[in-house]
């Protein structure tokens, strides 16, 4: 298994930009205006506004053409909406799609230069809250180079942020579509299950790491009709005793990977009902922790399992 952590690695860039661990429910303003063409062929008002998931109020001008997004999760939303010509910069690890991967970089998990950002010359540039410096943000708010902050951490939030940056990069209508088309696929994924499977997310192995509520994980766990097991852990990232794991009974294991090397570690603890029962599965890595549209995948995967196990 490449990287069990959705969390940053320091080994790793491509575990370290698998998060997410990861937003507020987004309102939208349009300041009216002259009617002008915008960079995706539609139009767009004289001002902008949206805000982000840090509460902050974001105004351009006019729909940005020069973008930079240091997360590749936001390099996925921003394809999304149509605007991927429109970013020319990005952070290492961001693969998806895979003409993403001719984007200029601009820096990686080991660290962001100011001047690299600053000499692409950027109108917008599309932040992880919670994994870019905030240094870096400081220093670039005083550049007066807007900044739109992401941290999705339910899954409606994702549509908000679809449409967000549908919004700022003045491709409003694919906004909205890609952000209906996700809110679609929600709607068409949600189970509920009774009793609700007792779900332990399997985050690291040594030591036994999960991701509490903080984490849009639990929701996807909630979403397909499970329990996720320590989602109440006062941390986001609870390290978990073997004894409190065997306490908990966890029905079903879940952990992201690229094969399932990661289920023999599992093999000779069948005290816990999910291995007697064979229900340890495997989830796509990207999928599961990138917030953006590929996160739906990873919802059906989880809710194929959990709805795999009921049925037995």
């Amino acid at each position: 298994m490449r990287c069990l952590s959705p969390l940053p690695s320091r080994s790793s860039p491509a575990c370290f930009w698998r998060l997410v661990p990861i937003a507020l429910a987004v309102a939208l303003t349009v300041v009216g205006g002259p009617a002008a063409a915008a960079p995706g062929g539609g139009v767009h008002a004289a001002a902008i506004s949206v805000e982000d998931d840090s509460g902050r109020i974001v105004t351009l001008t006019q729909p940005a053409e020069r973008i930079i997004a240091l997360a590749p999760h936001l390099v996925e939303l921003s394809y999304a909406v149509g605007a991927g010509k429109q970013l020319v910069g990005a952070i290492d690890g961001s693969d998806y799609p895979p003409t993403a991967r001719q984007i200029d970089r601009v820096g990686s998990y080991r660290g962001i230069p100011l001047e690299l950002i600053v000499a692409k010359q950027p109108d917008l540039v599309l932040v992880w809250a919670s994994g870019t410096p905030a240094s870096l943000i400081e220093q670039l708010e005083r550049l007066d180079i807007p900044v739109y902050r992401s941290e999705p951490r339910k899954l409606d939030q994702i549509a908000g942020e679809l449409r967000d940056i549908g919004r700022l990069t003045g491709h409003v209508d694919a906004g909205k579509q890609a952000a209906a088309r996700f809110e679609q696929a929600l709607d068409d994924t949600a189970q509920q299950l009774s009793p609700a499977p007792r779900v332990f997310y399997q985050l690291g192995q040594s030591p036994l790491t999960t991701l509490a509520s903080g984490q849009i994980v639990t929701q996807v766990i909630r979403h397909c009709g499970g329990e996720p097991l320590f989602d109440e852990a006062p941390v986001l990232v609870p390290q978990i005793g073997w004894e409190s794991l065997v306490e908990a009974q966890p029905q079903v294991i879940l952990a992201a990977g690229d094969d399932d090397r990661w289920q023999a570690f599992w093999a000779s603890h069948d005290e816990l009902p999910a291995v007697r029962d064979g229900a340890l599965y495997t989830l796509d890595p990207d999928a599961i922790s990138r917030p953006g549209p590929r996160m739906i995948r990873a919802v059906r995967q989880v809710c194929r399992a959990l709805g795999r196990y009921r049925s037995q």
